[in-house]
């Protein structure tokens, strides 16, 4: 594996650490703590080791891990090194960090508000919803954790395109990293949405919830901003009560290149369209999420399915340097053609393969020559760079003379998340993005009584359709990228389909680059011009430079380069209308006197916010019996009239037995009490996000009642909201310490980690010294975002002692988030000793938000 120290990376060379970055990344800040071994964290060391020669600089085009694809790289030589093609219309797939940048500009995004919303459109155009075989599985090809789960942006977005909403929120989150913001996957029970931090346009930079898979956001009764996490029970209720916070541990950047290789006389023909099966069929088909996108949002390739590329090498053998496409050099094989060159002993050639798109299926076609029994051919297959070699094939006896052959060497297991392993013994190119294959020759007769006259290979592989760089009507700008060997050349061939005709075709011959040149599509709208394939040929160079072969004829094309607005991009599943269609207020104002009626026209008059339609929303709050129109009623009420809501408010939370207030008895059949207490658990949480945005203390004593409630279940969002909230109103309340810290120390039952992690920080917030012993041991858990806030939390009680781990933490490459709260605790803790180790880390340090935490932790310590 050769990774690039600078995280620009082509896995075939590296670039040396200059002095600073190698003191900086492998010198302890105090060589005397050098030998502590402060994290001892498995995950951690073992993720140290693998970055431990990867830096990010500010201003790469693209941020990268360090590469894990198995395999060489073709062959010694390639003819085309880290090729990819991209279109000026349509983001670049190839990285995370290109398609956020390019989701920018498509969307003419200027603030941060404006960016976050192009990232998440622009993900959700390029993804859907898996069907029940479930999430992209990849049991050949684990991720760092061991899991055979896909979760890496670069594969879902360009080979797969579909998930759970864990997966489409994830993706966002990795995009809006790799432009340098803070994000999380946000959990919710059963459910996930992406957290997104940025400032609004109001100069207040908070946490913004996002439900990717649902393709739902809240809206701030400005409609100028979004709702923030904890306004989303406050100012909206949308089912996030259960949010605590952000925070899911972070999948880290990149680490499957997706630019291309080539070998002379190898193609690749990529459709928007299938000629095969898929690795995996989990692509969601017909109602429910499928169509949660407007058919408007996938233009002409509507309904989503995936896409097939073919991946085609025949060499050369009239060539004299048709040896530099193998793998490794020929043994006793005859140089111009593959014949053993000595008799009775075994002759052979190998061939790599690697695409960065997983193989669905592949085969050789051979045309072979054998006199007799005697003389032997045979393919075989290794699946780990030729540590190890499985027969695949071997010429039946009766195949005698010359013969033309195709050999199938692809088995196949069924695909599905829950489905079973492969099988033990199993040896294919199924399922791998490299393998190599050994083509051995073996004869006691004459040499030329074994040959092999011709060998031409074909992988199919599984992508998604929407990464491919398509064409819209007017003019599209070609960008072409990557290494060309001298002598060499690309064919870039694309195929469409626009008013103008059929089958049109733009056929480019490049020979240096980076080269841009122009293709001019028909139409009016983007459904108009419908891309079929994209052909990358490496061919020999001509010496007649860059140049067009076949231009397809002008067409007649209007261009409306203005994208939907981005609420016409959504589902409303969560009912919160739009400003636009809101009704009017004297109607809403008219449906208060039939309460029926009201209820229909509910959501609108929580956004409209009328002091009169408290009353309203005060009956429903009492007797409505559907928990979610109650819960939205609590804050219709707090909206439209917050000191009149704050005694009705208080009242229902002081209602625990439902004597005044209608609670769900929801699954408790035989009605046992325990269902209208977990109403009581999550409409108390609700109120408690209401009532800390308010400040009002007295509630406090009857959120810590709903604390220690036994149906405030653990693992159960309510817990840790409340937790939360108890945090933000308990400041300097010894009961509300105590509480926290019986959280901690696990008094009141064994609680979840995202429970722990509200806690923490609930500590921190209270001002609690003597949950410090508690802090100290999930300071050494092993999951991080506890970890992170744990260690946060610490330092706001003034715990000195962590120090030295803050100052490793800002060494740490493979998570920002780990710099980012050791800044932050430094700055807390206050002891002007860690000046230098700031500075350091703030000298490399490429996210803008680490950045701020840094320099605002040096300010500080310098007064």
């Amino acid at each position: 594996m050769l990774i690039k120290s600078t995280f620009i990376f082509t896995g075939r060379s590296i670039v040396l650490f200059s002095v600073i970055l190698l003191s900086f990344f492998f010198i302890s800040p105090h060589a005397s703590d050098a030998r502590d071994v402060l994290e001892t964290d498995p995950f951690y060391q073992r993720l140290k080791e693998i970055w431990s020669k990867v830096d990010m600089e500010r201003d790469l085009e693209y941020w990268r891990a360090p590469e894990r694809t198995p395999g060489k790289v073709l062959c010694e030589v390639p003819a085309v090194n880290d090729f990819w093609v991209s279109c000026d219309r349509w983001p670049d797939g190839s990285d995370p960090r290109r398609f956020g940048l390019d989701a920018l500009r498509l969307s003419n995004a200027k603030t941060d508000h404006e960016k976050a919303l192009a990232v998440y459109r622009w993900v959700r155009r390029w993804m859907i919803f898996n069907n029940k075989k479930g999430c992209p599985t990849e049991r050949l090809n684990p991720d760092v954790t061991g899991r055979p789960w896909v979760n890496q942006a670069d594969k879902l977005l360009n080979g797969y395109g579909v998930h759970w909403c864990g997966g489409q929120a994830r993706v966002v989150e990795q995009v809006w990293r790799a432009l340098g913001y803070r994000a999380e996957k946000v959990v919710r029970g059963g459910h996930t949405i992406v957290g997104m931090h940025y400032q609004d346009y109001d100069g207040i930079s908070r946490w913004h919830g996002l439900d990717v898979s649902h393709s739902a956001v809240g809206w701030h009764s400005s409609y100028k901003r979004l709702l923030s996490l904890d306004e989303l029970s406050s100012q909206w209720y949308a089912f996030y009560y259960q949010y605590g916070l952000p925070g899911n541990g972070h999948l880290y950047f990149n680490d499957h290149p997706m630019e291309l290789s080539f070998r002379r006389g190898e193609t690749l023909e990529r459709l928007w369209g299938n000629v095969g099966k898929p690795y995996q069929d989990n692509v969601a088909q017909g109602k429910g999420m499928a169509e949660k996108v407007p058919a408007f949002e996938r233009g002409p390739y509507f309904p989503f399915t995936y896409g097939n590329g073919i991946w085609r090498y025949k060499p050369d053998f009239s060539r004299p340097d048709w040896e530099k496409g193998l793998a490794a050099p020929l043994v006793n094989m005859v140089s111009e053609k593959l014949q053993p060159a000595k008799v009775s002993a075994p002759a052979t050639a190998v061939w790599c393969f690697r695409t960065p798109y997983i193989i669905s299926d592949a085969e050789v076609r051979l045309k072979i020559f054998r006199k007799t029994t005697r003389e032997k051919i045979s393919i075989s297959l290794s699946p780990d760079n030729g540590k190890t070699w499985k027969k695949v094939w071997a010429c039946p006896d009766h195949v005698l003379g010359e013969q033309d052959i195709v050999v199938p060497i692809c088995d196949k297991f069924e695909v599905a998340e829950k489905g079973a392993r492969p099988p033990g013994d199993f040896n294919s190119p199924f399922g791998r993005y490299a393998y190599q294959l050994k083509l051995e020759l073996f004869t006691s007769g004459q040499p030329g009584d074994c040959r092999v006259e011709a060998i031409d290979f074909e992988n199919t592989v599984q992508l998604n359709l929407y990464s491919l760089p398509q064409l819209h009507p007017g003019k599209n700008k070609i960008l072409v990228r990557g290494s060309i060997e001298p002598g060499e050349a690309v064919q870039i061939s694309y195929v469409w389909d626009d008013p103008t005709g059929k089958d049109r075709r733009n056929v480019t011959h490049v020979e240096k680059s980076p080269y841009t040149y122009e293709i001019v599509a028909g139409g009016i709208k983007w459904e108009d011009c419908i891309c079929k394939s994209i052909t990358i040929e490496a061919v020999a160079a001509t010496g007649q430079g860059n140049h067009t072969i076949v231009k397809e004829k002008l067409s007649r094309y209007i261009v409306d380069k203005k994208l939907p607005p981005v609420e016409q991009t959504m589902g409303r599943w969560n009912g919160q209308p739009l400003k636009k269609n809101l009704p009017k207020l004297t109607d809403v104002r008219a449906a208060t006197r039939d309460i029926k009626r009201f209820k229909r026209m509910m959501r609108a008059a929580v956004m409209i916010a009328d002091p009169q339609t408290f009353d309203a929303f005060k009956e429903l709050s009492y007797k409505e019996s559907s928990p979610n129109n109650k819960l939205l009623a609590f804050v219709g009420m707090y909206r439209s009239n917050p000191e009149k809501a704050r005694s009705v408010l208080l009242d229902i939370l002081s209602d625990r037995n439902g004597s005044r207030v209608v609670w769900s008895k929801g699954k408790d059949k035989k009605d046992l009490g325990w269902g209208r207490e977990q109403s009581w658990c999550v409409g108390g949480t609700v109120i408690g996000y209401i009532v800390a945005e308010a400040q009002w203390k007295e509630f406090l004593p009857g959120l810590l009642n709903v604390l220690a409630s036994k149906q405030c279940l653990p693992g159960w969002g309510p817990r840790y909201g409340t937790v939360r909230v108890i945090g933000r109103l308990g400041v300097g309340n010894k009961e509300a310490a105590e509480a926290i810290r019986g959280v901690l120390e696990h008094k009141y039952r064994k609680e979840h980690g995202d429970t722990l992690i509200a806690a923490a920080l609930a500590a921190g917030q209270i001002g609690d010294p003597a949950a410090i012993p508690a802090l100290k041991k999930h300071l050494e858990r092993d999951y991080w975002p506890l970890k992170h806030n744990t260690a946060l939390a610490l330092s706001q009680l003034g715990d000195k002692s962590i120090r030295p781990r803050m100052q490793e933490w800002l060494t740490v490459v493979f998570d920002e988030n780990f710099r980012g709260y050791a800044a932050e605790a430094l700055k807390n803790i206050g002891d002007p000793g860690s000046i230098n180790s700031l500075e350091k880390a703030l000298a490399v340090e490429p996210f803008p938000w680490v950045r701020l935490k840094m320099e605002a932790a040096v300010n500080a310590l310098r007064k």
